[in-house]
Formats: structure tokens, C-alpha cells, sequence
């Protein structure tokens, strides 16, 4: 099979399976065309052209499965990331969210396939003015563990933060100088404890009763099937009206998931969930 083809044939597919199975893991739920060019990418960083020599490489190599395996992970993000959809948010959405909040209530916020954090902190960011009045939880999940050490650390460029309101970075980040003269911004103590990271995946991920999910540009690279049970398993999570935000490339998927879900801000693809649903 030459690396210019664009899917993985059945028969490499169900080895590379196999090689995650073994492990625990479910590869098949992943578009065989993002599969294909994470193992392109992997293959030609260590210059290997077949794809069975790459199958047992990772079967006797442990680092270089995990690093396979990270890649799977999605992680180009930004800090508000299209930040209209932000803003509706916070103009609309958190309102209605507060509307039945009793005082030193918790509202529970779910960042599913958090990357490297900046989504996360930027939930964090947004109802930092609501902790003295209520209890503000946040759980961000990736499977890339890397992308979850980063997060832990808190830190980033001034590339990262650069599209960031002055007010912002004054009031939630430390700029510091790295010991190579490098700037760096670190988030602050009170928005890093609004926000607990996991390495899991979203199917596995064990979160339950939450207010908000925020997965936004992960669902398209999962396979339609795999798509659905993401959607039923955010129908479960979710408390009653609970809120789902997705990308701006996503949109409901299939007529199941449009009976858990109906839009309230089809531009910004704000969802909220159908009452008895």
C-alpha cells in the first residue's frame, strides 16, 4: 500500500486494530483517513515505508506506541478560540445556566478532548467572577499525556496568548522569563484550581451530572457510529437543559442525536438538551 493513498485498506486496519486491542484500546471508532496519516506521520519520522514492519514496531516498542498513540489526540487550539461563540456564551448562555443556581451551588463544566488545556482554562476564565457565589467545577480530559502535562503546568508562549484582551492576561497570567531569556505567561493559581485534567478518552471518561460540555473539533474525526455513541453519551451526562457546545465545522450528528438535542445558536452550534430526553 503506498503512503500517497488517502484510507487505510481492511486489512491494515484490522492489524493496527489489533495491535490497539491488545492494549486495551479502540482504534476502529477513528475515520480510517485520520488513522492513515497519523501512521504516515509516525512512519516517516523513523523513514519506514511498510505498514506491517510499523505494525511490529509498535507491538515490541512501548515508547513508540505511545507516541502513535498521542497523536491521535487533536491538539491545534487556541485561548477563546472563535471567540464570538465565547461571548454568545457568556452574553446568553451562562445567564440561563445561573437562572436556577441556588448560591454555593456547583456548576459542573465538562472540557471533552481538552488538548493542551487552553479551552479549559478558558471555561475557567469565564466564570472566575461567579466562585465567590457558587462552586465552579471544571474537568478537562485528552488522551494525549503530554497535552495533559502541559495543561497541568499551566504555561504558554507569547505566540499563544497573543489575540488575548490586555485585561485578561493582566488579571490571570504571570508573565515570567524562562532560565533561555524566553517570555512566558502562566495561568494563576485561582483559575488553575477551577480545572481538574485527565488523561482518558471521551467514551471512557467517567463524568456524570454536568451543566456544560464544551467538544469542540473532535467529532469529525471519529467515525459516524462512534459519533452517535459520543452524542448519547453526552445526552447521559448532562443535567436537564444541560448545555453542548460544538466546532464550527460540527454539526448535529443523525436523527438520533437531534431527539437529545435541540439548537438554541445554530451559527455558534450551541446546543441544549431536550427536556425528558
Amino acid at each position: 500500500m503506498s503512503l500517497s493513498e488517502s484510507y487505510l485498506n481492511p486489512d491494515l486496519l484490522n492489524t493496527f486494530s489489533k495491535v490497539f486491542e491488545e492494549r486495551g484500546l479502540d482504534i476502529k471508532r477513528y475515520k480510517s483517513s485520520f488513522m492513515k496519516r497519523r501512521l504516515d506521520r509516525r512512519m516517516r519520522i523513523l523513514d519506514i515505508e511498510d505498514y506491517f514492519e510499523y505494525a511490529d514496531i509498535l507491538k515490541k516498542e512501548r515508547h513508540e506506541f505511545e507516541e502513535l498513540f498521542s497523536s491521535l489526540s487533536i491538539n491545534v487550539t487556541n485561548f477563546f478560540r472563535d471567540f464570538t461563540v465565547y461571548d454568545k456564551f457568556k452574553s446568553f448562555i451562562i445567564p440561563k445556566i445561573l437562572y436556577n443556581q441556588k448560591p454555593k451551588e456547583k456548576i459542573k463544566i465538562w472540557s471533552a478532548g481538552c488538548a493542551s488545556g487552553e479551552e479549559a482554562y478558558s471555561l475557567a476564565i469565564l466564570f472566575s467572577d461567579l466562585v465567590n457565589k457558587f462552586n465552579i467545577e471544571i474537568i478537562a480530559n485528552d488522551i494525549n499525556k503530554k497535552a495533559i502535562e502541559h495543561a497541568l503546568c499551566g504555561k504558554y508562549s507569547k505566540k499563544d496568548i497573543e489575540n488575548l484582551p490586555s485585561d485578561i492576561i493582566a488579571n490571570h497570567f504571570h508573565k515570567t522569563i524562562t532560565l533561555e531569556n524566553n517570555v512566558e505567561y502562566e495561568i494563576m493559581k485561582h483559575i488553575k484550581d477551577l480545572v481538574t485534567f485527565n488523561v482518558s478518552d471521551i467514551l471512557s471518561n467517567n463524568v456524570s451530572n454536568v451543566d456544560v460540555i464544551f467538544c469542540r473539533n473532535v467529532l469529525i474525526y471519529y467515525e459516524k457510529e462512534a459519533q452517535e455513541l459520543i452524542m448519547e453519551k453526552f445526552n447521559r451526562c448532562l443535567n436537564q437543559n444541560g448545555y453542548l457546545v460544538l466546532g464550527m465545522d460540527e454539526t448535529m450528528l443523525g436523527r438520533r442525536s437531534e431527539q437529545f438535542f435541540h439548537p438554541l445558536m445554530p451559527r455558534e452550534r450551541i446546543f441544549q438538551k431536550c427536556v425528558n430526553k
